[in-house]
Formats: structure tokens, sequence, C-alpha cells
């Protein structure tokens, strides 16, 4: 028993380390904001405190000049020099490799296409971006220590071995074990998820729903996936197949999908199908995702969009009815998808819920754009660091 409450009593208090630092790494508090917002002892905020600035995590900045009385409380910031975190989003057509700091600020960035890879070329091109990422770290700020590699990657994939699956339209590519791979090579932990989820946790740090403990990613994409955040935490963090709303049934009746079903709302409102539509919709052969907003004039297009901002809402519905969040966040390419069809969500949402007339339920675009799943892959290892799994 003694045992046991030891390992709580450890867990606990670098879960509270990790929290203090998030809590540092959003905005400039004093001691005495953090103790009244986590409502432990003065002297506790004060220890993990020292702590932290001692491993070089954080350091005393400026003086609250706004104190009513007494001493002007010290506020505290991220050291200029505190500890870094890898990132590389896995994409269909491209490997993305970022850098950033504890606020998930970008420092490096970088891309390698990708066209027809076998396993052994992917890991190759993995290792070629990483090297160059560490290689800017070494030349820039050398004293800098990383602390992890998070990799995201469309799904399936199992996020707790680390192994990349069977991705629709990926080269063929299956059970790939990106974790056990990188980890021999960089002697470093690595975290793995797939994009909809890393998405989801940039959102939820730095993102369009940094304010919001419950809320539902959706991205839309060449499938259409869901990250799901409760309590603060990623939901379902080491299932292979959790936030599958592509494949919600919106039409018993509809076209056979992918998966073998009927109506799935994959079949009505993925990108590509989109795009198609949008093309006989306007008569032209070729659209970017940039032309959405003026294609939006066209009323013809503009049914199109009715459509799917339609049928997203369906799904989505369904979806708030089960888990009750505070916003949606669309992202992918759905961020292109014009305002005014996010407003049409959001109505449709709040109109046929089952707390229509006492919930409102905002539906914002991704505060990342296309690089969500970038800035997720990072995301994931601070993540793990706020958890207190890495500090």
């Amino acid at each position: 028993m003694s045992e046991r409450k030891g390992f709580n009593n450890t867990h606990l208090k670098y879960r509270n380390r990790g929290i203090v630092l998030r809590l540092i790494a959003n905005e400039d508090l004093s001691r005495i904001d953090i103790t009244k917002r986590m409502g432990l002892t003065r002297m506790a905020i004060t220890n993990i405190v020292s702590e932290l600035i001692a491993e070089g995590y954080v350091v005393e900045g400026k003086t609250d000049e706004n104190a009513q009385v007494g001493r002007n409380p010290i506020l505290l910031d991220v050291a200029p020099a505190s500890p870094l975190v890898a990132g590389v989003c896995i994409a269909r057509n491209s490997l993305f490799a970022i850098l950033t700091d504890i606020r998930l600020t970008a420092l490096y960035i970088d891309e390698i296409p990708l066209q027809d890879e076998s396993e052994a070329s992917l890991k190759e091109k993995l290792c070629l971006i990483l090297d160059r990422l560490f290689a800017f770290r070494d030349e820039k700020m050398p004293a800098r220590k990383i602390l992890g590699i998070g990799v995201s990657a469309p799904g399936p994939l199992d996020p707790k071995n680390g192994v990349l699956l069977n991705p629709q339209d990926f080269f063929f590519i299956e059970n790939l074990p990106l974790k056990d791979f990188l980890e021999e090579r960089y002697r470093m932990p690595v975290f793995t998820e797939n994009d909809m989820n890393a998405a989801a946790l940039a959102e939820l740090l730095r993102g369009s729903a940094q304010n919001c403990g419950n809320f539902l990613y959706l991205g839309v994409t060449t499938g259409i996936g869901a990250g799901i955040v409760v309590d603060h935490r990623l939901y379902g963090r080491d299932s292979i197949s959790v936030g599958e709303i592509g494949h919600m049934c919106i039409n018993f009746n509809g076209p056979t999908c992918s998966c073998g079903n009927k109506g799935c709302l994959e079949t009505y409102a993925t990108m590509p199908i989109i795009m198609e539509r949008l093309k006989e919709a306007s008569g032209k052969e070729n659209i970017a995702l940039t032309d959405f907003e003026e294609l939006s004039e066209d009323e013809a297009c503009h049914k199109v969009f009715m459509d799917v901002a339609g049928k997203l809402a369906h799904a989505l519905i369904n979806a708030v009815n089960l888990l009750d969040p505070e916003c949606v966040v669309i992202g992918h390419e759905g961020v292109f998808l014009p305002e005014k069809y996010l407003k049409e969500i959001q109505h449709r949402i709040e109109k046929r819920i089952l707390a229509t007339g006492y919930k409102s339920v905002p539906v914002y675009p991704s505060a990342f754009s296309l690089g969500a799943p970038v800035y997720g892959s990072a995301a994931m290892v601070l993540n793990h660091l706020f958890e207190g799994e890495l500090i």
C-alpha cells in the first residue's frame, strides 16, 4: 500500500509541475496567481517554481505593477534557453518537420516531397528531414535540449506502440514501426498520433480552442476525421480508431462507402468530392482551395457549399448530442470553407441539437490553417510535458 501511495504522490507532483509550466507558457503569471488557480498552498507553488527555475524552464520576469496592496509580485516567464520540441508530420504528399519552443512558436519548418515511396525510402527521408532539424538546432541554439519527437500521420495508426498501420492511398506502406525506428536512431522519446488527434492538441494548446476544455476538431481532407478533447485531455489517447466521424452514417440509403457501409459522411463531403462538384458547378477544369471564397459568389457553387455544410452539420449534430462540446474547430483543407458556411454549420447545429435554445456551439476555423497537423506533431510532445511525463 505504501508503495502505491508513493507512486501516486510522485505522479501528482510531476503532474502539478507540468500544469504550472503550462500556465506560465500561456501567460505571464505570478506565484500568487498560480496559487489561486491551482488551489495548492503557497509553499507548494514556491517549491515547484523554484525547481522549474533551477532546471532552466522558467525565469523571473518583470514586476506586476497592478498590485493594489503590498509588494508588487514578480511575473514568471518561460526561460529564453528552455528546452525545445521536434515534430514530424507525415502527409500523403510531403514530410514536414518543425522545431518549436514550449509556447509552440515555430523556430524552424522544413518540407520534403514524397513520391512513389517504399518503406525504406520513407525511413530515409524521415532521417534526412530530422537530421536537418537537429543540424539547425546545433548551429543556431546548441545549448537548448530537445525533449522529444512527435510524429503525426494519417490513420489508422497505433499510437501506443507507434506503428503506422495501413493508411489509405499511402504508397501501400503498412505496419511501419515509427516509434521504435526513430527512438533507436535519435535516442530520445518519440510519440505518435494520427493527424486529427495531433491537430486537436495544437488547437488545445495554442489555437482556436485553447479556452475550451471540451471540443471537437473536424478535419476535412481526402477523408474526414475528428480529434476529441474532453476535460482538456485528448480522448482515446491509445485508441486506433477513435474519432472516425467520416464513417458516421447520415443516409441509410446512400452510396456505398469504402468501409462497406452506406451513406457515410465521407461519401458526400471529402475534399476531392467537394472539388469535383465545384468543377462541375462552375464549369472550370482547375480549382484551387484559395478559389473557394470567389466561387461562393456563384449561385451553382453556393448550392454545393450549402449542401456540404448541411452534410457536415448533420454529422456534427449527432456528435454534439453525444459529446456536448463547447465548440467545434474545422481544419485540414476544411479551413478554406468560407466563413459564411461555418456560420451555417453552427446555425444548423444550434437549431437541431437536443439542447437547442440553451446551448451555443461556436464553429471556428483552425488557427493554424493547413499547418494544424504539423504544429500538432510538436504539440503532442508538449502535451506529455504538461502532463508531467517529461519534466
